[in-house]
């Protein structure tokens, strides 16, 4: 090795990589030829966050020696870490052809199928990595942690074992453990494993979050609100699952020994975190703030993003109904002419319920969904209902929208808006004369107010109150009932399904 070389390996060592840059292009242009010259190059391009010029370099290192697996690897890594998994997969499965066993590839191949969901294809490529290599600690360790996706926990237990066995400083693999030992019930091998975790990296937030878990379990509410704080606080704004979940953990907390034990907390939180509006946002619910009028459009997407995938599973679980009572009204009110078009919006669409459950009583029609959610309306492109999808708040596209509808659906969409007053008038915009409205509304039983913001951060409204501003906007009731909407914890959530026609004249206030 040169000594330009060897400053430059030493500078890329100490994470300076613009200076090593500036050395290994000097050699590289002295020998454009050189294998070597055009991955170091890739390399500080990556490690300085330009994944297109890293890119380009590894490519040229790939054209001065098709059969370098250290370029292909480079080139495969580079590509699964900006989310490219399709390039990816393509170079990884390059070395596999020349290398069957080629733990790099594998593992990388594993990875994109972990990060797909195709937890058993994973699996299998993190066993072979292992099969051929006992000491791989990185296969055991992802072993241990898909098992534990596929709730084989005591197969992850197993893993975990002989992670540590390799590792014995892992704390991922105590986090395994712990969660394993949580999801079997033994509470008291999951908090020793979980201290072990604390004792080697006490600013893990993801130890925290376990913790919190178990001490719900127990119902040590005390310990679990200090554990999701501690969560909270080392994990800062850069994660910030953990502040969802530590607004779910101050929810349930509140409703199992009342509002009084988190509100510390809560004030806590948002003098912590004053720029956050998804903080904000929950801790005014937890509150009972008054002055909020609508959910923050920040907290909303994030939460449906982090729900998409299981969002259908997890309403299969608390019984939810809205869908299906809002096709019966249809089926029952609608007045279609299917000789003329007809329009179908879809506010709030999600997952697409609501438009799965309706599209067979309208049969032919041009059905749009609209959701702040961007992996929600994955999922509903999925079910192929929708002719449109659009990712857009739902009140900015009503504003902006040109055309009419024959038939608006929100299902479970107005818990989100406190005031509705410019939503159903923008509906009534929208909506054709004779155009259906059909939606959900969850009731408020809490005071006799217009509105009411939930410590779970969703609003409930009066009946009268909704009455009323669909007079206002020229909608017309048709129908109106009572149902049990959802289970949420352990008490069913009631709420009124409610259908008005859109007519010629508007009442004036």
């Amino acid at each position: 090795m040169s000594v330009l070389e060897q400053k430059a390996a030493a500078l890329y060592g100490e994470k300076k990589y613009p200076e090593a840059l500036d050395i290994y292009l000097s050699l590289y242009q002295k020998s454009p030829k050189t294998e070597k010259y055009s991955i170091f190059c890739g390399n500080c391009f990556d490690a300085m966050g330009e994944p297109e010029k890293a890119i380009a370099f590894y490519k040229r290192a790939c054209r001065i020696n098709p059969i370098s697996t250290t370029s292909l690897i480079a080139l495969a890594n580079v590509y699964y870490n900006n989310g490219d998994f399709k390039n990816s997969s393509k170079f990884s499965r390059k070395i596999l052809k020349k290398f069957p066993d080629n733990a790099s590839a594998l593992l990388n191949l594993g990875n994109i199928a972990y990060c797909e969901g195709d937890f058993e294809t994973a699996l299998a490529y993190y066993e072979t990595v292992y099969k051929n290599n006992h000491s791989s600690y990185i296969a055991v360790i992802n072993m241990a942690n898909t098992c534990y996706d596929l709730m084989r926990y005591v197969k992850a237990l197993e893993y975990a074992r002989r992670a540590l066995k390799l590792y014995p400083s892992s704390v991922d693999a105590y986090i395994i453990r712990g969660n394993s030992y949580l999801e079997l019930g033994r509470y008291q091998k999951a908090e020793r494993c979980l201290a072990a975790a604390v004792d080697l990296r006490d600013d893990n937030p993801w130890i925290y979050v376990s913790l919190s878990r178990l001490y719900q379990k127990i119902e040590k509410w005390d310990l679990a609100l200090e554990a999701g704080w501690n969560a909270i606080i080392y994990a800062g704004e850069a994660i910030e699952e953990q502040h969802i979940n530590f607004g779910y953990l101050l929810y349930e907390c509140a409703d199992e020994k009342g509002a009084d034990m988190v509100t510390d907390y809560a004030r806590r939180w948002k003098e912590r975190f004053p720029d956050n509006k998804k903080v904000e946002y929950m801790a005014n619910a937890l509150l009972q703030d008054t002055r909020c009028k609508k959910a923050e459009p920040e907290y909303v997407t994030k939460i449906f993003d982090t729900f998409a995938p299981d969002f259908d599973d997890t309403l299969a679980t608390l019984e939810y109904q809205v869908p299906e009572y809002l096709a019966q009204v249809v089926a029952d009110v609608l007045k279609k002419d299917i000789f003329k078009p007809f329009a179908y919006l879809d506010l709030g669409c999600g997952t697409g319920l609501c438009a799965k459950a309706v599209k067979p009583i309208i049969g032919w029609s041009n059905v749009t969904g609209v959701d702040l959610s961007r992996k929600m309306l994955k999922e509903a492109k999925a079910k192929y209902v929708y002719d449109d999808l659009v990712e857009d708040d739902i009140v900015h596209f009503l504003q902006n929208c040109q055309k009419k509808y024959q038939l608006v659906t929100a299902g479970d969409v107005f818990t989100y808006f406190g005031d509705l007053r410019v939503l159903i008038e923008e509906i009534g915009k929208v909506l054709a004369p004779g155009g259906l409205l059909v939606f959900s509304i969850s009731e408020n039983t809490y005071n006799t107010d217009d509105y009411y913001l939930t410590p779970s951060g969703r609003f409930v409204h009066a009946s009268d109150y909704v009455l009323k501003l669909l007079k206002k906007a020229g909608l017309n009731k048709l129908y109106m009932d009572k149902k049990p909407l959802r289970n949420e914890g352990d008490h069913v959530v009631y709420g009124y399904i409610i259908a008005a026609e859109k007519v010629l004249e508007i009442e004036n206030a």
